[in-house]
């Protein structure tokens, strides 16, 4: 009897694994579903015409995907979804609802511009790195305040980070309209940073790659990638028994600098011969490589490393990771630092990349941080699925002008899809009731957002 229930614990260990898995993946996608399905229900009650809701959801697909520059105008607004997104999922992984992120965006874009304009003369292999280092610390530095209020005096971070919104959104306008301000310029608006710490739009790179330094910049970016997956593949399998440390030493550092040899002698000729990106009208940018890198760094940081396992673990449980020896102050502080410095490169890139005049403008509204609430959530705080679940919000939030402009319907009800999505994100119960499902039983509990209350 025995040796049949020791046969049958792995295969039952391996159907709860499969079970949670799939209930992770399937239950994001049910409340997408549904959130359309509840927005086409609201279109129809409120039109009285089901064609209303054909034309505003083939609008919102032809502005999000088909249209001139659509695509690429999507993945302009889903980067910095993506680093917003990886900044509010490493607090609700450490169990800090961090609700300040547009606040942090505001102020990542202000002291980014800053940097851009009082730096001058450096090329942009320096600048460039300088101002989105200005934009991180700003952020962080504005994330942590509420960080330092929670780990000394228990203030809960919610209130404090939506206080410091308000306090952001007003430093800001005074900044923008009196020590940074274009006294030449009719609109109010900063002064236009420096065109080496502009963020290079992808039709500018076989011009920006022209610049040797520029081409030594991209080089060292790609030998670090290489180096990164030459460490993760040698380090895998059979090359991790077969090969010595000193000699997978060898392999990953001749892999860095293969690549990035390539890289700094082949790629400014290949671009020169044949680039696809010549759009001068296309506001893509490197920033949504940057962001997809920031992607893969953060699972690496919260799957991989001391530091992540910990934040975890405080989130989790903090009166175990106390008897464990963890530092919960600390941990606190850098997890609110590093949401923050995410949030912060965020407004930067918007900045730096997208905006007409490389300038911070003083009606600088863009209420990515809010949405990107909805966007963790619905990717259960995994970096990957927020990857996704920003490209979905980026879509939404393109295709919302021509949903309006082709049915009539205010593009606002795109808002009403996402607290949809937020809604049955955060009661899956309702998705189950709704679909007569079963729960999946969890193998990790996830971090509760509202410890603290109370």
């Amino acid at each position: 009897m025995s040796s049949l229930v020791e046969e049958r614990a792995p295969q039952t260990a391996g159907r709860a694994a499969r079970l949670a898995m799939l209930d992770a993946l399937g239950m994001p996608l049910l409340a997408i579903l549904l959130a359309f399905v509840g927005g086409a229900l609201i279109i129809w009650a409120t039109s009285g015409d089901f064609g209303t809701v054909l034309a505003a959801y083939e609008g919102m697909i032809s502005g999000a995907f088909i249209k001139t520059r659509g695509f690429s105008e999507t993945l302009v607004a889903t980067t910095p979804y993506i680093f917003l997104g990886l900044g509010l999922a490493i607090g609700f992984k450490a169990g800090l609802f961090n609700i300040g992120a547009e606040g942090q965006f505001y102020i990542g874009a202000i002291s980014a511009v800053w940097a851009g304009i009082v730096f001058t003369g450096l090329p942009a292999i320096l600048h460039l790195p300088i101002v989105m280092l200005a934009g991180a610390l700003g952020g962080a530095l504005w994330a942590g305040i509420p960080g330092f209020l929670k780990a000394r005096t228990g203030a809960h971070e919610v209130i404090t980070t939506m206080m410091m919104n308000y306090i952001a959104f007003r430093l800001t306008e005074f900044l923008v309209s009196v020590p940074l301000r274009d006294t030449l310029s009719s609109a109010v608006q900063t002064l236009r940073v420096s065109p080496n710490a502009e963020l290079w739009s992808l039709w500018q790179i076989p011009q920006r790659l022209s610049d040797r330094l520029n081409a030594l910049a991209v080089a060292i970016f790609f030998a670090a990638l290489a180096l990164a997956l030459a460490r993760w593949f040698v380090a895998r399998g059979d090359m991790a028994t077969r090969l010595t440390l000193s000699r997978r030493r060898v392999v990953v550092g001749g892999t860095g600098l293969a690549v990035g040899a390539l890289a700094f002698f082949g790629l400014p000729a290949l671009t020169q011969v044949w680039w696809p990106f010549s759009d001068q009208y296309d506001r893509l940018h490197i920033g949504i490589v940057i962001a997809l890198a920031a992607a893969a760094a953060v699972w690496w940081l919260m799957y991989k490393t001391t530091l992540g396992f910990e934040m975890r673990t405080v989130g989790a449980n903090p009166s175990a990771a106390r008897y464990a020896g963890i530092n919960i102050s600390r941990n606190i502080l850098i997890t609110m630092a590093l949401s923050g410095a995410l949030a912060g490169i965020a407004g930067t890139i918007e900045v730096l990349g997208v905006s007409i005049c490389r300038c911070l403008p003083l009606f600088f509204s863009s209420g990515y941080g809010f949405d990107s609430i909805a966007l963790a959530l619905l990717a259960k705080n995994n970096p990957i699925g927020i990857v996704g679940g920003a490209f979905l919000f980026g879509a939404m939030r393109n295709g919302a002008d021509l949903m309006e402009l082709n049915s009539g319907v205010s593009k606002y009800v795109i808002s009403l899809i996402q607290g949809l999505v937020l809604l049955f994100v955060a009661a899956p119960s309702m998705v189950r009731y709704l679909l007569r499902m079963r729960a999946a039983r969890k193998i990790e509990e996830e971090a509760p957002l509202t410890r603290g209350w109370g």
